[in-house]
């Protein structure tokens, strides 16, 4: 699974000229399958409605991925997107386990006074489930043994004095 995100996608933009190609697009669509699937398990548990898939926010993820690859950093962009960033060993992570990690972030966040514990991060899950948001778009791209994992969503969420829900 390493390299299949990128790859799927690089097809997929690739073979989007080509109508001769269908395995790309059956490729990404069941890439784009599974990270919506975990992204609206979250937003199902607080009966909010589905995400779908923004093929222009997985190139622009993708984009951010490649970039964060080729200089090793780990940093936000500065789009008018939302966006999640996960960083593991290369190989060695799911999109599920990827997307859970960031809805596990659901056990510190405190709906009722719009808090999370001291110390903790809940910004990956309340963009996830932030209910305006309704398109998402993933991407991920290696550097030196570390896959670098990028979710970008519109309308962006997280905005400061607002509940996600």
């Amino acid at each position: 699974m390493k390299n299949l995100l990128p790859l799927a996608l690089s097809l997929f933009f690739v073979s989007a000229c080509s109508s001769d190609e269908s395995e790309p697009e059956d490729e990404i669509n069941e890439i784009a399958e599974q990270f919506l699937e975990t992204h609206n398990f979250y937003r199902a548990e607080v009966g909010i409605e589905n995400l779908s898939w923004s093929d222009d926010l997985a190139q622009s993820a993708t984009e951010w991925a490649e970039e964060l690859a080729r200089t090793c950093a780990f940093e936000h962009s500065t789009g008018n997107y939302g966006e999640n960033l996960w960083k593991g060993t290369s190989g060695a992570f799911s999109i599920q386990q990827v997307v859970d990690a960031w809805g596990s972030e659901k056990a510190d966040y405190n709906y009722n006074d719009n808090s999370c514990t001291v110390g903790a991060d809940c910004g990956h899950y309340t963009q996830i489930v932030w209910e305006e948001t309704i398109k998402v778009g993933c991407g991920t791209a290696t550097c030196d043994g570390w896959d670098v994992w990028v979710c970008q969503y519109t309308p962006q969420g997280n905005i400061i004095g607002q509940k996600p829900y």
